[in-house]
């Protein structure tokens, strides 16, 4: 197939007005003028898209997808009632079918959105049938949590034979997918839609995670050769609990009789003494930094999940991008779960991180267009460690393709794509979207889509969380 464009966007070199790609299976074999292109692969079908730029598929360093049914649900609480009330929700609230059918329309808007690629912490394993069934790559990462040291043994094993089942699950995919995650592909598909997930583990927080319980688990992880993704440095409650054992988190460790000695420190140097900071790793959020904390990041080859919207909207305050840029830490760009964020749309998350005020000083140049579409993409391949394979429309690699249609009036007139995509065009402006080679989103279409009662399913679980609220 070759795919043409009025442009082409490649990322790694300068965009080309109406462009090619040719695509054969999951690969991209050359990316060139249209004239060039179709010369050269005389026999191949061609996709036109003369209103629209071709770019490589965006890259979400962090979602939740098993929260999306959460979106607008814990609005107008400060950070820590909004963390008690999501666990309470999830666990007394919500049963699996819910979060299954949460996941599904998570990963339903990421494919309508041109996200191609998802680094997804998940609970329940939900997340496993919802990229699936719709044909996203992602690397899901299996969160654990204690933060009692005396069961980080017991967590440990718990998350082994999560992890196991989960391999297994994958393995037998569809044959064990549950019925409302379930799509029909040809036995070529299934296989490659399995290629395109990595398992990983995720121990969630340092508040939520004990000492021993992060050993043990980075041990594992590095056993079985594993992703690790942890999040860090994210709000001032966490930085009271390290820094000087004060603040709402260590009043709910004393609730829960758990015993802990503030190590005086910033929460990624308490990370790093622990030594569980490896190249590779993916820290989310990292707000609240010391200046030797970037050294650290950078010397243990660290890489970073940048939720610029989702920061906003709780509050947290604005990561310095400036610094991560000037210490070349790996950073790309990432939603969170729409239960903070309300949108997963990475066109959003360009313009918040271009906005950011660590860029409002004379002696700095911004984050300009191209590298802020560059954090989105091959930004956030580098910081997942796929780059070789995603991340931009280069020869060889991957065919994760989408098209954004920049004809509409809030984008026009177009002088640059590359300012048109990052400063003006929406998630709705997707138009196409291409996983290693198999279209799974075109126009309005179903393709990829999960059952439709997923929507009923969703407006039922919207009732059931209604009935839960708390009087006012």
């Amino acid at each position: 197939m070759i795919l043409s464009g009025r442009w082409v966007v490649p990322v790694s070199s300068p965009p080309l007005c109406y462009g090619a790609i040719a695509v054969e299976r999951d690969r991209i074999l050359e990316v060139g003028p249209l004239e060039t292109v179709r010369k050269n692969y005389p026999g191949h079908e061609l996709k036109d898209f003369p209103e629209a730029a071709l770019l490589p598929g965006l890259v979400n360093v962090h979602s939740h997808l098993e929260l999306t049914v959460l979106r607008g649900y814990l609005e107008g609480l400060d950070f820590w009632d909004w963390i008690r009330t999501l666990t309470r929700t999830k666990y007394e609230v919500l049963n699996e079918d819910d979060i299954l059918a949460s996941a599904l329309l998570g990963a339903v808007e990421a494919v309508r959105a041109g996200v191609t690629t998802v680094a997804d912490p998940m609970d329940i394993g939900a997340s496993l049938d919802a990229v699936l069934a719709t044909g996203l790559r992602a690397v899901l990462y299996q969160e654990v949590f204690s933060p009692k040291p005396a069961e980080a043994e017991q967590a440990v094993q718990s998350l082994m034979d999560k992890m196991s089942l989960l391999e297994s699950r994958l393995a037998r995919w569809p044959e064990e997918a549950r019925p409302q995650a379930r799509t029909l592909n040809s036995a070529e598909d299934v296989t490659r839609r399995r290629q395109r997930v990595t398992l990983g583990v995720s121990p969630h927080a340092l508040f939520t995670v004990s000492a021993p319980l992060f050993q043990k688990t980075i041990r594992f992880a590095q056993e079985h050769n594993y992703p690790v993704c942890i999040h860090a440095a994210e709000s001032e409650a966490e930085t009271q609990l390290v820094k000087d054992g004060s603040g709402p988190m260590m009043e709910s460790h004393r609730e829960r009789g758990i015993d802990w000695n503030p190590p005086r420190t910033s929460p990624i140097a308490y990370l790093h003494n622990l030594g569980i900071l490896n190249r590779g790793t993916l820290l989310v959020h990292c707000i609240r930094l010391e200046p030797f904390d970037y050294e650290i990041l950078s010397n243990q080859g660290v890489s970073v999940a940048h939720c610029p919207k989702s920061n906003a909207r709780l509050r947290h305050g604005f990561m310095n991008l400036k610094a991560m840029r000037e210490h070349r830490i790996p950073t790309g760009l990432g939603s969170d779960s729409v239960a903070s964020n309300n949108a997963m749309d990475l066109f959003e998350e360009m313009r918040f991180a271009s906005a950011n005020p660590c860029w409002m000083s004379a002696d700095t140049d911004g984050l300009t267009a191209p590298e802020a579409l560059r954090m989105a993409t091959l930004g956030g391949a580098e910081a997942l460690g796929l780059s070789k394979s995603i991340g931009s429309l280069e020869a060889e690699k991957q065919a994760d393709v989408i098209a954004v249609d920049l004809s509409q009036p809030h984008n026009l007139p177009v002088f640059s794509p590359i300012d048109a995509l990052v400063l003006s065009a929406r998630a709705s402006d997707v138009v196409f979207s291409m996983v290693a080679g198999e279209m799974i989103f075109e126009d309005n279409s179903r393709r990829g889509d999960p059952d439709p009662a997923v929507p009923q399913s969703i407006q039922r679980v919207r009732e059931k969380l209604q009935n839960a609220r708390s009087p006012v």
